[in-house]
């Protein structure tokens, strides 16, 4: 078979969206796609195309994740389709391949790579409190760890970080002027114990990119092609890294949906989506809209999140039924209530495999585990692999009380963070109410608004059914009286209109519909 004919036959089954951004001749393009819309697919098949059709080479084209998992699924991808030799990892491990190539060419040492900030956090506080210079009580390092991860992911040192603060009113774990010396403290520490993290890895790989041209040129004549999947997980750093290796003319496709933008904590900015048009302005952008995944009654739900609406959103399948949503006195009685929903599926015929439980936080999660356990249903919980946190290292962590981990035929436990990018045909949605989802920590309108788009996230990864719930909790003493989250009065409203356009008709209703049925049958018969 040619590679024109089977190059036409990788597109057979794709939407008139998904065949121009798979053969589209631009230089530089955007796909803004929705969730459940193919957007990996399309970017496999375009490294595909353009290599089978002698554009580029493979060893000539880097594809950009955002997590280890991300780039083994593409690379296995394009090995099942024969093509060898694409590099396709992480931001991080491109990071490193720059680093350590420029170090093994002038003989230097090579950094150490610490994978775990925490104990550079750990050892830097405990050194500056035993010597006076600040107290820093265990309590605080969470959190000191926790804004020093945005403030580098952000690009900044002490100086810039203290601007910023103000600026974005951030709420640092240590009076501003103290926090901004603890930024530049801990870079000098690593710079001086030879150690990078893995924003500092980053850092360190732009600063070549930026100050050595050999580096520079090097790169992008061996790298003139840059796919970036999951655009919207960008953050200012990562950006970046993608502007130096990309120069003022790359060859350049980006794939994003900035709905599902909900890695704020790692410095994640839907806006750089737009930054990436601004910064290449001649870039072509698409958008694909059709939701493959989901019912059209899913979707609907689900649309009342984003901010205009379903923006266009067109599902591909028009069956399924009305997502259900519970409210219980008790966490005890919503996770029971759960428990029976899964049960009612898996009598139905469905696998335990093709159900997940999505919860904001690990707390709704334990209670879940325990609910399960109770009623015999094999449960797996899932652990960090699809956050940006665990680049290079990623984690699954599996409970093996009830199933086997490798061949697990078990309802899939995951907080929300941990979902994104997978899909199920029955998800249960637990804990929306206010503290739980939108999290109390969430204070400012851009926290807000990563919330709901978290909530988005949750409800579009359901196939064929929903089922959304929250507790009131009274019989938990910090929150008595705890009320349905903000994020279900659109939904609720949305819920109620599918139910009275899909219930059956009945007396006088149900005889002028049949009136109606009659007369066009009439109409339209051989003798009408």
């Amino acid at each position: 078979m040619s590679d024109e004919a089977f190059s036409e036959q990788m597109l057979v089954g794709l939407t008139p969206e998904q065949r121009e951004a798979v053969n589209s001749h631009a230089r530089r393009l955007m796909v803004r796609a929705t969730a459940g819309s193919g957007k990996t697919h399309v970017l496999t098949l375009r490294i595909q195309r353009r290599i089978l059709e002698g554009e580029l080479s493979p060893d000539q084209v880097l594809a950009m994740t955002f997590t280890r998992k991300a780039g083994d699924e593409l690379r296995k991808r394009l090995f099942r389709a024969g093509i060898r030799d694409v590099r396709a990892g992480t931001f991080h491990r491109a990071a490193l391949t720059i680093v350590t190539r420029y170090r093994e060419d002038h003989n230097l040492r090579p950094y150490t790579l610490e994978s775990h900030r925490a104990r550079l956090v750990t050892s830097l506080a405990t050194q500056l409190t035993n010597d006076g210079e600040m107290t820093i009580a265990d309590w605080q390092l969470p959190r000191v760890e926790q804004e020093l991860g945005w403030a580098l992911s952000q690009g900044l040192t002490g100086v810039t970080y203290s601007k910023s603060a103000k600026k974005l009113k951030r709420d640092s774990p240590l009076p501003t002027p103290i926090f901004a010396e603890f930024i530049d403290r801990y870079i000098g520490m690593c710079q001086a114990k030879h150690v990078l993290d893995f924003d500092l890895l980053l850092r360190e790989a732009i600063t070549l990119l930026q100050t050595d041209k050999a580096v520079r040129d090097g790169f992008r004549h061996t790298t003139p092609a840059l796919f970036v999947d999951e655009t919207q997980d960008m953050n200012p750093l990562q950006f970046s890294l993608l502007r130096e290796m990309a120069g003022d003319d790359p060859d350049l496709f980006c794939v994003g949906d900035p709905n599902q933008s909900i890695y704020g904590f790692n410095g994640a900015n839907p806006q750089l989506m737009t930054e990436v048009l601004q910064t290449w302005p001649d870039t072509q952008v698409l958008d694909l809209t059709r939701n493959h995944r989901s019912t059209a009654s899913i979707i609907a739900v689900a649309s009342t999140l984003l901010e205009a609406g379903a923006k266009g959103i067109v599902p591909a399948r028009e069956d399924g039924e009305v997502p259900l949503i519970r409210a219980y006195d008790t966490d005890t009685d919503e996770a029971n209530a759960v428990a029976t929903w899964l049960s009612n599926k898996h009598s139905a015929h469905s696998s335990w495999r093709s159900m997940a439980v999505l919860a904001r936080t690990n707390r709704e999660l334990e209670r879940m585990a325990t609910a399960l356990e109770f009623a015999n249903i094999p449960f797996e919980r899932r652990g960090a692999d699809h956050s940006p946190a665990s680049d290079l290292v990623g984690t699954r962590e599996v409970n093996r009380r009830v199933v086997d981990a490798e061949h697990p035929d078990a309802v899939a436990l995951s907080t929300i963070h941990r979902a994104k990018g997978l899909e199920f045909q029955h998800v249960a949605c637990v804990g929306w109410a206010e503290g739980v989802l939108p999290n109390y920590n969430a204070q400012t309108d851009v926290q807000i608004a990563e919330e709901q788009r978290l909530a988005y996230v949750a409800l579009s990864r359901a196939e064929q059914s929903l089922f959304i719930s929250y507790s009131k909790a009274k019989d938990e003493p910090k929150f008595p009286n705890r009320e349905q989250s903000r994020f279900l009065t659109p939904v609720i409203e949305k819920v109620k209109e599918l139910e009275k356009i899909q219930s059956p008709l009945t007396g006088d209703a149900r005889k002028n519909r049949l009136a109606e049925l009659r007369a066009a049958l009439d109409a339209n018969s051989p003798q009408g």
